[in-house]
């Protein structure tokens, strides 16, 4: 058996990190990992979660990349919650602002932007 558990991406403040992506997927509650408290982790089905691990402030934080599979509703509710933000989104990692949805590779849409840290998230929705 192999069950993926957590994927662990650096931030400056974790728990900013994961308040951000949660309240951007909705229905979600990040919450504090670690003896010290300086982890935060958003869960995102079948008991698998992102955890964001809080570096030095002044730490470089190589850029990472995440893409989440979401229901068409939640991917709604992710880009009018980036739209509402003001946050650059687009459907190409070359191209992350040009504030489409739509999707080459088939499926019914595809966004990439940055959390706080400079991540690039990605979303999708599955065609119908």
């Amino acid at each position: 058996m192999i069950e993926f558990d957590h994927v662990a991406l650096p931030a400056r403040d974790a728990e900013r990190s994961a308040r951000f992506l949660a309240d951007l997927l909705g229905g979600v509650q990040p919450r504090p990992e670690g003896p010290d408290g300086d982890m935060s982790s958003v869960p995102v089905g079948d008991g698998a979660m992102l955890l964001y691990m809080t570096v030095g402030a002044t730490d470089d934080i190589p850029r990472g990349h995440l893409a989440l599979r979401v229901d068409p509703d939640r991917f709604a509710g992710v880009v009018a919650g980036l739209r509402e933000r003001g946050i650059a989104f687009g459907n190409n990692p070359a191209e992350p602002e040009n504030g489409e949805t739509t999707d080459c590779l088939g499926e019914a849409g595809r966004l990439y932007f940055s959390d706080p840290d400079g991540h690039l998230l990605e979303v999708v929705t599955p065609a119908r």
